[in-house]
């Protein structure tokens, strides 16, 4: 049995996709699903089982003795780079995850989570993946903050999984990540408006050196994402536990992006109108993302080419945005 939290969201679904692909259909998915539609990122998904997130531990300890988990990929959290209420951030990125570690610790069960990019706050210090310049990163809203503080508290335990692994997801994007509304990829936002007016609206730039669409971003396609997930529980018994980058490897400006989207939409003339901010995200945004890769590789063994912005946007638009059917 494979364990997914967060298994109807973004990232989630696009493993259990994968993990479908493989021929793994012992999947049970964790997950709040309310009355949003995130439930259709399950629709042709074979999984066994959705358990609640808050009824998920006393679900756990009501499993039969000697029953096996193969691995736990914890990707649920609350993901909201603007979620300001820093209590339930901490409880539900924070202590959820502590508990679901420990139970992983003493059950012996591999356990890959999500951590985020968002912890490197305005990359003032770089975005190299070492351990030790792990805990003197400084993020830059509450969401990164919340991932940040478990991070470090994995770094500070003894009893850990026998292999174990936190994935400082850059900014994906693609198939299955439609429930997001606000929080969905600047390509998913970007498809409407070129699809109905020809044009993008893309932030103004408020640092000089950055002129209005320059600013740079480490842009990852979900399928390289789960293409990883996948790599670490295939190896999970060779690679080396960490906690490392996981984006393209190479920083894109939001132009780039939105060139890559008229070209996959085949509307030769580019047109691009640049907008206010708001002001609650200036003193949060990052102007330039860009992962590095090499602790990933090195220690992992993960030797997969990860796609150019140009071919996932194509594929994401082509495949998935254009047709009637939309998901994985």
């Amino acid at each position: 049995m494979i364990i997914v939290t967060g298994g109807a969201g973004f990232i989630g679904s696009a493993l259990i996709w994968k993990l479908n692909e493989k021929g793994l259909t012992d999947v049970v998915v964790v997950d709040h699903m309310g009355e949003g539609p995130k439930w259709k990122n399950l629709v042709k998904r074979k999984i066994n089982d959705i358990v609640h997130k808050d009824k998920f531990f006393d679900w756990l300890e009501s499993l039969p003795k000697g029953l096996r988990i193969e691995a736990i990929f914890h990707m649920g959290a609350c993901s909201s780079t603007t979620e300001a209420n820093v209590d339930y951030l901490v409880e539900n990125n924070l202590h959820f995850s502590m508990r679901l570690w420990d139970f992983a610790a003493k059950h012996k069960i591999p356990f890959i989570y999500a951590s985020s990019a968002a912890t490197y706050g305005a990359g003032e210090q770089g975005y190299s993946d070492d351990i030790k310049k792990i805990p003197s990163l400084r993020p830059i809203n509450p969401y990164g903050y919340s991932k940040h503080l478990f991070d470090t508290w994995v770094l500070r335990q003894q009893h850990k999984p026998p292999f174990w692994a936190g994935l400082k997801f850059f900014n994906v994007y693609g198939p299955q990540e439609y429930h997001k509304g606000s929080q969905a990829s600047v390509v998913l936002h970007a498809f409407p408006q070129v699809r109905d007016h020809e044009c993008l609206k893309l932030f103004k730039s408020y640092r000089p050196e950055y002129a209005n669409g320059e600013q740079k971003r480490d842009f990852v396609y979900v399928k390289d994402v789960v293409d990883v997930l996948y790599h670490l529980y295939h190896s999970r018994r060779i690679a080396v536990s960490g906690i490392f980058n996981l984006g393209s490897g190479r920083a894109r400006t939001f132009s780039d992006l939105g060139r890559a989207v008229f070209k996959a939409m085949q509307i030769k003339k580019e047109k691009f109108e640049w907008i206010e901010m708001p002001l609650q995200l200036r003193s949060q945004y990052q102007y330039f993302t860009e992962a590095n890769l090499d602790e990933l590789r090195r220690r992992t063994g993960y030797k997969g080419k990860m796609s150019s912005l140009e071919e996932g946007i194509m594929d994401y638009v082509s495949n998935y945005l254009q047709k009637e059917d939309q998901y994985l």
